[in-house]
C-alpha cells in the first residue's frame, strides 16, 4: 500500500470512528523496551520505542513496528518481513521470537505489563478468541472495509468467529495429516498405501508395523481428533463424542501399536523426534500437522533426518467422508498498545494477501490465503511425489480444530489434564469424565 492509500485508510477509518485514538489503554504510555518479558529467551532483530513517533503520512518516514512471534516461523516469517520493509513506504517491521513453549505465556505477560508493541501471531482460534475477550487486541474492520479486501477468501471459519468484528487477519494455515516412514512399511512386510483407512484399519495397521522394535505409530501433539471429525469440541454439553474421542486415544496404546503416552509425555514437544532422529526405526507413522512438510524437508536435506517420507491421510471415523481432518488458522493481530494502527495493519494486509502467500508458499508452509497459483507454489515446494498432500490439504471435507469461544483455551486445559490421568492409568474414563464435567462447568460459572 503506497503513501496515498494508507492516507486515504486513515481518513476513512477516522470519518467513520471520529472518537478513535491510535491504539488504546492510557497505562500503555509508561511503558518502555525494558519492561519487555522473558528478554533473556527472545531473539530479537531490534528494538524501536514508537510512543512519540508521528503517522508516516505526516511525516514522511517510515514508522517502527514491533513484531512478535515465536521462533518456529521464522523461515518464512524472516523473508517475508525483510520482503514487506523492502517495498512499504509507510511502516520497517522487526521482528522478536520466544520460544514455542513460552509464547503463549509471554502474549498474555505482555499484555498484562501494558508493555508497548504492535502485531502479534495468533496461535489458533483459541487464543484468538481468548485476545478478544480480554480486550487486548484491536477491531480491524474499518481497516478491512476502508481497503476493499475481499476475506471471503478465508473461508467459513474465519466468517464465522469474527461475527462480532474482525480482530485479525488469517496469514498460515494447518492441516493435520499422517507422516510415514516408508522403509518400516518394508521392513515388516506392509504394503504402503496412502488410501484413506478407517481408525479401525489404522489400529490394525499400526498393530502389523509393531515388531522387532518398532511401534506402528506416535500420536503428535494432544490434539482430538476424532472428537473433531465427528463435528464435536470441548465445549459440547453432551459429552459422548468426548469420551469416545478419549476411548480411541487409550485404544491406540492398550493396542499395543503407538509409543506409550507417559514417554511421549516425558519428551513433550520433542516428541516428534522419535520419527525423524537416527536411525529412524522406532516409529513407523506419525500424526501431525503439515508445518511438519517445511520441517522434515529440511531436516532430510541436511542428512538430520536419515530418510524421505511419505504423507498419509488421517484415519476417518466410519462412513465419514475421506479426507476429513482437522485444520487449522493463525492470525496476525493488533496489539491494543500499537499507536500506528493505520501502518500496523498495511504490514497485516501484504502478510495475508498474495505477496505474502506466495512467500509462506515458497517455504513449504500452508497460507491461508490462497489462489490456484499459490496452492501450486505450496505443492512445489512441498516436494512430494504425488497428489497425496494436494488431497489432504485442498480437501473440502476438513473440520476446524476448535470452535470460537472465549472460555475454550480454559476448557480444553482441563480436558488435556484430565485425559493425562486417563492415559498414565491414574483414573478410569469413568473418573476422567467426572472431573472434566465439574471442572468446566466451573469455569461457565455453571
Amino acid at each position: 500500500m503506497k503513501r496515498k492509500k494508507l492516507a486515504a485508510l486513515g481518513l476513512a477509518v477516522l470519518m467513520a470512528f471520529s472518537t478513535a485514538a491510535c491504539g488504546s489503554g492510557s497505562d500503555s504510555g509508561s511503558a518502555n523496551s525494558d519492561a519487555a518479558p522473558a528478554e533473556d529467551t527472545a531473539q530479537d532483530t531490534g528494538s524501536s520505542d514508537t510512543s512519540d513517533a508521528a503517522p508516516a503520512e505526516a511525516t514522511g518516514e517510515k514508522v517502527k513496528l514491533q513484531f512478535y512471534s515465536w521462533s518456529d516461523e521464522t523461515a518464512y516469517l524472516d523473508p517475508a518481513v525483510e520482503a514487506y520493509n523492502a517495498q512499504s513506504e509507510v511502516a520497517e517491521v522487526e521482528v522478536t521470537y520466544f520460544p514455542p513453549t513460552e509464547y503463549a505465556e509471554k502474549i498474555l505477560a505482555t499484555f498484562a505489563s501494558g508493555t508497548e508493541f504492535d502485531v502479534l501471531c495468533v496461535n489458533g482460534l483459541s487464543p484468538y478468541g481468548e485476545y478478544k475477550s480480554k480486550d487486548t487486541i484491536q477491531d480491524i474492520s474499518s481497516y478491512v472495509e476502508a481497503s476493499g479486501l475481499d476475506t471471503g477468501v478465508y473461508g467459513e471459519v474465519f466468517k464465522t468467529s469474527n461475527e462480532d468484528g474482525l480482530y485479525g487477519l488469517p496469514y498460515r494455515g494447518a492441516v493435520w495429516l499422517m507422516f510415514a516412514n516408508e522403509a518400516l512399511f518394508e521392513k515388516a512386510g506392509v504394503p504402503f498405501s496412502q488410501e484413506q483407512l478407517t481408525w479401525d484399519e489404522y489400529r490394525d495397521l499400526a498393530k502389523q508395523l509393531t515388531k522387532d522394535g518398532t511401534y506402528g505409530g506416535l500420536v503428535g501433539m494432544d490434539n482430538f481428533v476424532l472428537l473433531q471429525q465427528l463435528g464435536g469440541s470441548v465445549m459440547d454439553e453432551d459429552t459422548a463424542k468426548i469420551r469416545q474421542s478419549l476411548e480411541l486415544w487409550k485404544a491406540l496404546e492398550d493396542d499395543g501399536g503407538h509409543v506409550p503416552f507417559a514417554e511421549k509425555l516425558e519428551l513433550s514437544q520433542n516428541a516428534g523426534s522419535l520419527f525423524t532422529s537416527a536411525p529412524a526405526e522406532y516409529v513407523a507413522t506419525f500424526q501431525n500437522g503439515t508445518w511438519g512438510v517445511a520441517s522434515y524437508n529440511s531436516k532430510y536435506e541436511t542428512g538430520e533426518m536419515p530418510f524421505q517420507y511419505r504423507v498419509m491421510p488421517m484415519p476417518v471415523p466410519e462412513g465419514a467422508a475421506d479426507y476429513t481432518a482437522p485444520s487449522s488458522i493463525n492470525y496476525l493481530s493488533i496489539a491494543k498498545s500499537c499507536k500506528h494502527p493505520a501502518e500496523a495493519y498495511d504490514f497485516i494486509e501484504w502478510m495475508c494477501t498474495e505477496p505474502g502467500a506466495t512467500i509462506i508458499a515458497e517455504h513449504a508452509t500452508l497460507p491461508a490465503y490462497s489462489n490456484a497459483d499459490i496452492e501450486k507454489i505450496y505443492l512445489d515446494a512441498a516436494k512430494q511425489p504425488d497428489d497425496t498432500l494436494a488431497k489432504i490439504v485442498f480437501s473440502k471435507n476438513n473440520v476446524p480444530d476448535v470452535i470460537y469461544d472465549p472460555n475454550y483455551s480454559a476448557v480444553e486445559t482441563i480436558l488435556k489434564e484430565e485425559q493425562e490421568l486417563y492415559m498414565i492409568g491414574e483414573q478410569d474414563i469413568d473418573t476422567t469424565m467426572s472431573n472434566f464435567e465439574s471442572r468446566r462447568a466451573e469455569i461457565l460459572g455453571q
